[in-house]
């Protein structure tokens, strides 16, 4: 299997979901669930990506979360990132989480 559509595989497996084949003309590369809530998202394989595409990828309509794993070689291996924006978060986990950490801070 290619490396991205690993990532891919990969990222969907991460939400119990699916990846898109290539060329299904979607904008989203897999599906999954968060909470019980169905998500799309879109997985990236870079050697390099700024935080300004980053942050443009995860606020495009209909995507709720973005999977991004730097390609640093043969043998080199890296973790996968998941980015939400803030908003994104608060729909998929009630923004529970975020309210608890902040309570407990202070």
């Amino acid at each position: 299997m290619k490396a991205w559509k690993q990532a891919e595989a990969d990222a969907a497996a991460i939400f119990k979901g699916k990846r898109k084949w290539a060329n299904s003309g979607e904008r989203t590369d897999f599906d999954g669930v968060i909470a019980g809530q169905k998500i799309s998202g879109q997985c990236k394989l870079v050697k390099t990506l700024s935080l300004e595409a980053l942050t443009k990828l995860a606020e495009e309509s209909g995507i709720d979360v973005v999977c991004v794993k730097v390609r640093r070689g043969r043998g080199k291996p890296s973790p996968m990132l998941v980015v939400f924006t803030e908003e994104s978060y608060r729909k998929l986990h009630g923004g529970s989480a975020i309210a608890e950490s902040e309570e407990s801070a202070a």
